[in-house]
């Protein structure tokens, strides 16, 4: 054991640690990495970093006794987000005096001196992320997007690390999970998209919940929050003070708010008219309120209206959000695999138009499902189910007086199967592929729920089957 060089470990081989074994490696860090599983994805990235001379340890699992005999040769663990900081290793591990860090403490403690966008939110963050990102780098400015979007902060680390290339702006997506181990963040803004209860198998309670994601606002020099979240607009008066955005045109919504959208689409800015929206091609009100936030970071960084107008003209959806797939003149099929929760999938079905037939399933999360129920009653034509929750789900629509047909399915290739021949029985004009639940029973994250719904539309529509 080299006594003069401590371990840093870094626990899972997703995404961040790989990312942040490589940038510890390029700064000088003796680096070794646990993960307890073992796939093709997960081997590649094991070769790649023992190129590196990075140690990985495979179907090691996170126990303290992996530990035990190495305390006083520790630096840092750097744990996977995935794992809960009540976890029994992570709390054995403190009081021994270990430090434990995130990957996202690591990007920050090395970038903190460029500019930063924070943005947390229980759903939206992604679109705000990705729409801010896309309205400044056509304006010239590097704003890469950055953190749970799906690129880790450390990967920007290593790259500026062995480029110096100039980064003018960083518009990081801040989950819980990461403002929950990285409290030191302090952002130039901050942007709140949303609030509902999620998450809570992790962080117990709302008001926790609650409390994790106002800390990245509390640190933020400015601040940005959506006043047409019913959650974030009854705390108005305990939460920093910040401006406020809404899609709703009457006298409470614009006393309150410093942006909102005119009766004749026009965005505007504290009375003064920007430009109109009619350019901006996402479907559903939630989009409107993402434009509004991302707007009035553009503004606050210091963009005109006609330059910010200018670059809505090429922006173009993220993947598995309200995502059109496949469209002839009979059938449309919209995936929205990004509707992880209850609110997230209403949001997207009162965006729809028509009486669609609804796909959904997976592991069912806490929320509001009365509302979901409401919403299923007033615009599914037919429900189709499959996963784990299929039966939960099935049951909390016909208590909720659902009474159309439910049908449900264990796979989604089976149930894919029977939905086009529906389709075609029924004149189904709209399919929307909308899970209300986590992707955990069948699948990594909604990414590959989502590839896999395109592979199997592929296969039984757009094929001819």
């Amino acid at each position: 054991m080299n006594k003069k060089k401590k371990i840093n470990f870094v626990i899972g081989l997703g995404k961040s640690g790989f990312w942040a074994a490589k940038f510890l490696k390029i700064i000088g860090k003796h680096v070794i990495v646990m993960e307890n599983r073992k796939n093709k994805h997960i081997e590649k990235a094991k070769e790649e970093l023992e190129k590196m001379n990075i140690k990985v340890l495979l179907n090691t699992p996170f126990k303290f006794s992996e530990f035990s005999n190495l305390i006083d040769y520790i630096e840092s663990i750097v744990l996977s987000p995935g794992i809960h900081l009540d976890n029994e290793t992570v709390i054995l591990l403190k009081e021994k005096g270990i430090n434990i860090i995130g990957e996202t403490s690591i990007g920050w403690n090395f970038l903190q001196d460029f500019k930063w966008v924070g943005i947390t939110g229980t759903n939206g963050k992604s679109t705000v992320t990705h729409l801010l990102s896309h309205i400044l780098e056509v304006n010239n400015l590097k704003a890469p997007p950055a953190g749970n979007i799906g690129i880790p902060i450390c990967k920007y680390a290593h790259d500026y690390k062995l480029t110096n290339k100039k980064i003018d702006w960083i518009i990081a997506e801040l989950s819980s999970y990461q403002i929950e181990i990285a409290k030191e963040i302090k952002p130039k803004i901050g942007i709140w998209t949303t609030f509902t209860p999620d998450h809570l198998e992790r962080h117990k309670t709302i008001e926790n919940y609650f409390n994790i994601k106002n800390n990245l606002l509390i640190q933020s020099e400015f601040r940005i929050y959506n006043y047409d979240d019913d959650y974030l607009r009854q705390s108005i008066n305990s939460l920093n003070k910040g401006i406020w955005v809404t899609t709703k045109y009457d006298e409470e919504h614009i006393d309150n708010c410093d942006y909102w959208v005119n009766k004749d689409g026009y965005l505007i800015e504290q009375s003064k008219s920007l430009f109109n929206i009619k350019d901006f091609k996402l479907k559903g009100n939630h989009n409107l309120q993402n434009l509004l936030l991302a707007t009035a970071a553009a503004r606050k960084i210091g963009l005109k209206d006609i330059e910010i107008k200018t670059a809505l003209q090429t922006y173009s959806q993220l993947p598995h959000r309200l995502e059109t797939i496949y469209k002839t003149k009979n059938i449309e099929i919209i995936n929205d695999s990004k509707a992880t929760n209850f609110e997230s999938s209403i949001a997207g079905i009162n965006s729809i138009d028509g009486h669609p037939t609804i796909i959904c399933g997976g592991l069912i999360k806490e929320g509001d499902s009365k509302s979901w129920v409401n919403v299923m009653k007033k615009k599914a034509h037919a429900i189709f189910l499959f996963g784990e929750s299929a039966n939960v789900l099935k049951s909390i629509l016909r208590k909720g007086k659902y009474t159309k047909e439910i049908y449900c399915f264990r796979e989604l290739s089976e149930l894919i199967l029977k939905v086009n021949i529906y389709a075609k029985n029924h004149d189904v004009k709209t399919i929307l592929f909308s899970p209300s639940c986590s992707s955990f029973d069948q699948f990594k994250d909604f990414e590959e729920r989502g590839n896999y719904f395109k592979e199997l539309i592929n296969i039984y529509f757009k094929n001819g089957n």
